[in-house]
């Protein structure tokens, strides 16, 4: 579950750029929400301030029952690695090491023995559809296929959040409705709570409810979608 309450965020300068200001948000376990908006109205700082990389002006953030925004940067980034999965525009892939060791990297960073890792990064691989390729490298893979490896990392230390930043950004229409499909449903299988920012009001559609975001707040637009 993430909760936002009454969020304020201002960039410095002169005058000083109000992004969002009381801006409050829930989102349940389970549940996936879109968030669309003009380019440069803060929809990848509101994912950076829910992720405790950039700072708020004021409000509250709780994912499940932390108050991320009263802790500090040690405690904040074993969050991050224990209850956070991310899925970005630009995939991330180490090239250096094989799709097994990408997925299972989170598992790593968090001490679970090698082998209980690998098992659960190949089961993960197996769910989006690349178990017979765990030892293949990055290099070998198309956008989509590097998407999913993508969403198998996030997802496989079961998050209790997830975030994606234009996950279909870089992908043509027919891999971004795969890879939406698997996103969401993995999302909801393992009842993590989902926000997803994007561009395109198509891939938003997909999401269970569409926010747009304005200087005054988020808008349920939904059922313009």
């Amino acid at each position: 579950m993430l909760e936002l309450r009454h969020l304020c965020k201002t960039l410095p300068g002169t005058p000083p750029r109000v992004l969002f200001d009381r801006l409050s948000l829930r989102v349940d376990s389970g549940e996936c929400v879109a968030i669309v908006g003009e380019s440069g109205v803060g929809k990848s700082t509101l994912l950076n301030c829910i992720a405790g990389l950039e700072p708020i002006d004021g409000g509250e953030i709780q994912v499940g029952p932390s108050r991320v925004d009263r802790l500090d940067d040690d405690t904040m980034a074993r969050l991050r690695r224990s209850h956070f999965g991310f899925v970005f525009q630009a995939f991330h892939i180490l090239p250096h090491l094989n799709l097994l060791q990408n997925v299972a990297l989170p598992l790593w960073l968090l001490r679970e023995p090698e082998g209980s890792a690998a098992g659960r990064a190949r089961t993960m691989l197996e769910r989006v559809g690349l178990g017979g390729r765990a030892e293949d490298p990055p290099q070998q893979l198309s956008g989509g296929e590097l998407q999913r490896v993508a969403i198998a990392r996030a997802l496989v230390h079961r998050p209790h959040l997830v975030l994606a930043d234009e996950p279909t950004g870089n992908l043509d229409p027919e891999r971004a409705s795969g890879v939406l499909d698997l996103l969401l449903g993995q999302i909801r299988d393992s009842r993590a709570a989902g926000v997803l920012v994007t561009h395109s009001r198509t891939a938003a559609a997909r999401a269970d409810r569409v926010l747009e975001l304005r200087a005054d707040g988020l808008h349920d637009i939904t059922r313009r979608v």
